[in-house]
């Protein structure tokens, strides 16, 4: 009665090694058994038998290197790490009708996990990613990072929305408005986004972060995360005071929320 679906994926990633298979992607679907807690803590109830609950998971692995052997440039040996594990998670998610998913980051490690966060949709706890220990992974004969995704599918089933709305394609212009600001190294994407919707500017179209920098003129322990917002209107081409009355709102938000120093462009 497994517990979980990731021995069986690392079991296949050290297969596919010893097969001279380095760059592996792999998921499963499956069934596993979650025993059931318990109400009090009698010494009736530690007498009983286990209970266990039958659940449906989605679990995902990925080790090796990020792009093709015949890749050139200077991330040619570049391996996967969170963030690609992050992305293929996402785009399962939307792709799935899964959407409002926030990523919660542990701040210590766990038993598997170096590094990890927990997915949530609201309250609900959808599953967990990260990158395994090291000291873990070599048990499998895996020495490149590995990074591991397991989620609950009857979770997803009950909560995927696949409905579709048709959308016209855009007949005002937009505008952009970038945002470079200086914030704590514990400043996540997810907190950045989190803070846009707090200020709730209109006729936002797209947020999109292009830029990370740590180094000269940044202070220690912060990070300058840039930002580019487009601005766009179904009923009328925007003016450059409601573009930035719009903007205003998400900077002095960020100020506020993210104790950010902004500069914008």
């Amino acid at each position: 009665l497994r517990p979980s679906l990731l021995p069986g994926l690392l079991d296949s990633l050290r297969h596919n090694l010893s097969h001279k298979i380095e760059n592996v992607a792999l998921f499963e679907l499956g069934r596993v058994f979650v025993r059931l807690t318990r109400s009090g803590d009698t010494a009736a109830a530690k007498s009983e038998p286990t209970a266990t609950t039958e659940q449906r998971r989605v679990a995902m692995a990925l080790a090796g290197k990020r792009n093709p052997i015949f890749w050139s440039g200077e991330e040619r040996d570049a391996v996967f790490d969170s963030s690609d594990l992050k992305g293929l998670v996402q785009e399962f998610l939307e792709a799935f009708g899964v959407r409002g998913v926030t990523y919660v980051k542990r701040n210590a490690g766990t038993a598997l996990f170096v590094e990890s966060a927990a997915i949530h949709l609201g309250r609900i706890i959808l599953g967990e990613l990260g990158q395994m220990l090291p000291a873990l992974a070599r048990q499998y004969d895996l020495r490149e990072p590995v990074l591991l995704a397991e989620l609950d599918m009857d979770q997803l089933l009950l909560r995927r929305n696949t409905a579709r709305s048709f959308k016209p394609l855009p007949a005002f212009p937009s505008v952009r408005r970038d945002v470079a600001m200086i914030v704590s190294e514990t400043t996540t994407h997810d907190d950045v986004l989190a803070a846009v919707k707090h200020a709730n500017p209109p006729c936002v179209e797209n947020v999109e972060l292009f830029d990370v920098f740590r180094g000269k003129n940044v202070p220690p322990g912060h990070k300058s995360m840039a930002y580019a917002f487009t601005y766009r209107s179904s009923e009328k081409t925007l003016t450059d005071a409601e573009v930035n009355a719009a903007h205003g709102r998400v900077v002095e938000c960020f100020r506020q929320k993210l104790k950010a120093t902004v500069r914008e462009s």
